[in-house]
């Protein structure tokens, strides 16, 4: 196992922590103007650069290629790292104890919303709970398109772009797709900030909000609001988020102005972009919606929509049209994006008719180039493409079967590995359901805390919510943070990890 390369990712993933720490100091300083919040957080900050800098030194090396092996140990250990130090505002604030600090850091890094923090804590709690949750997000991107495809395949990530996305283990490719992905989170957080401030929020409120959605960590806190076009804005940048963050990144470089090079014509080139970006436009649009996953997504927001509208009608709970419609529209888009952010007193008028499906789309989450958790809409597509096509060859022995997602063949290696990806998460689930009732817990909230863990979203209405994590043991605390962790990044991931150590340990043994 190469430790050095493994401290080297700590050591960046300290630094960008120690960046976002900037954030916190901000505030202190704009709105507070108190001198020892400030300087708490940026002491805070002092510690991780000076924490990086010593595992940046121990980590010294040049490395041309990401090992698996070293590649799935350094992102099972990266939650927790960050988790020790992200939950340090919340310790030493006095607001939650060690325990239920270092839960809440990990719910929000791996963007389960899983909101510990009482409903009076201080905004800049809330605003550094928002951040954990949106650089927890920003993570996962960079190692969806730099690490996972080596450690797992991603089981079926090259699928979501038709082919279009190539990945390597090379880090020279990696840092260049590392900066791409974070270029377009950015400018994704640039829109939804400006998405709610035109709905009438302030602006700490807007970033806030923004990144709760964005990143689809959500949790309990919704701002005090007049108009109802913050919950359109919010519907809006939840929908982003749904979406496959590698086709924005392909739709957005794609329409990007020439650079300015001195001794050229450049208006002769602006001309000729002009020119371009018709066809462009015309282009990405047939490419966003030919995309079967995108599609899929949509259809089924609008199906259960539709659902649950006519039940409210049914039951005669909303008798205003736009107001059943807009309710029932944040509640699907919220869980479908396994942010779960709830509508206050709206949550006493979900039915157990509405939980299923609830529960059917906290599982199944969004795109699988998203941020969001669950099983991810392409592997159901598959799964069910498989079901279909084994019925067919039954009825027809001698017909030769193809699995395609869109115009792209999928690989018997890719539909093996969402089988096995399926089994093994349903194993994972019951199991973990299974150790959480042996702590104490009802047996029916501990599969539902279980399914909420691991599709990393902790507010499912009904089911599991937030007080049932800060009620549980020590050691179920404990096993709910490994149960997120392993949910954010795929039991694979793990399996290669100790897989890996053990390969080591026989040839060392051997030798």
């Amino acid at each position: 196992m190469n430790f050095r390369m493994i401290l080297r990712i700590q050591s960046q993933a300290l630094m960008v922590l120690a960046v976002a720490d900037l954030l916190p100091v901000a505030y202190a300083i704009i709105e507070f103007r108190a001198l020892d919040t400030t300087i708490f957080f940026a002491a805070i900050g002092i510690f991780l650069i000076l924490t990086g800098m010593i595992f940046q030194h121990f980590g010294v090396g040049r490395f041309q290629r990401a090992p698996i092996a070293e590649s799935a140990a350094a992102i099972l250990l990266m939650y927790p790292l960050l988790a020790i130090f992200g939950c340090l505002p919340f310790l030493l604030t006095g607001w939650l104890s060690p325990l239920d600090a270092l839960l809440e850091a990990v719910g929000n890094l791996t963007s389960a919303g899983l909101s510990l923090l009482p409903e009076d804590a201080p905004y800049l709690l809330l605003l550094w709970q928002s951040e954990l949750m949106w650089l927890g997000s920003l993570l996962f991107l960079i190692m969806l398109v730099t690490v996972l495809p080596e450690v797992s395949g991603c089981f079926g990530i090259s699928l979501s772009l038709q082919g279009g996305q190539g990945f390597s283990s090379i880090i020279g490719q990696m840092n260049l797709m590392s900066v791409r992905i974070i270029k377009v989170y950015l400018t994704l957080t640039a829109v939804s900030v400006a998405a709610f401030k035109l709905a009438g929020l302030g602006f700490w409120d807007s970033l806030l909000m923004a990144m709760r959605c964005l990143s689809t960590g959500g949790g309990k806190f919704f701002p005090a609001h007049e108009s109802f076009y913050v919950e359109y804005a919010a519907i809006f940048v939840m929908l982003l988020a749904c979406g496959n963050f590698l086709l924005y990144h392909r739709v957005i470089y794609t329409l990007l102005p020439p650079r300015i090079e001195f001794g050229m014509n450049y208006f002769t080139r602006l001309k000729q972009y002009f020119l371009r970006l018709k066809r462009t436009i015309i282009s990405n649009a047939k490419l966003v919606f030919a995309n079967e996953e995108v599609k899929i997504l949509y259809a089924a927001i609008f199906i259960v929509l539709l659902i649950i509208m006519f039940r409210l009608f049914w039951h005669g709970i909303y008798f205003d049209g736009n107001e059943a419609f807009r309710v029932s529209l944040f509640h699907v888009v919220s869980f479908m994006s396994t942010t779960g952010i709830s509508l206050g007193d709206a949550t006493t008028n979900v039915h157990d008719f509405d939980k299923f499906f609830i529960f059917l789309m906290a599982v199944t989450g969004g795109c699988i180039g998203s941020v969001t958790g669950g099983f991810k809409l392409i592997r159901l597509i598959i799964l069910i493409k498989i079901t279909a096509a084994e019925i067919r060859k039954t009825i027809h022995p001698q017909m030769m079967t193809a699995i395609r997602v869109g115009d792209v063949p999928v690989p018997m290696r890719t539909v093996g590995r969402i089988l096995g990806f399926f089994f093994l998460g349903m194993v994972t689930m019951f199991i973990c359901a299974g150790v959480l009732s042996f702590t104490g817990v009802i047996f029916s909230k501990a599969v539902a805390m279980s399914v909420a863990c691991l599709s990393n979203v902790g507010n499912l209405p009904g089911l599991c919510g937030a007080e049932d994590f800060k009620t549980l043991s020590n050691f179920g605390k404990i096993f709910c943070m490994m149960i997120l962790i392993v949910g954010r990044l795929e039991i694979f991931a793990l399996l290669i990890a100790v897989a890996g150590i053990k390969i080591r340990r026989k040839k060392s043994d051997w030798k």
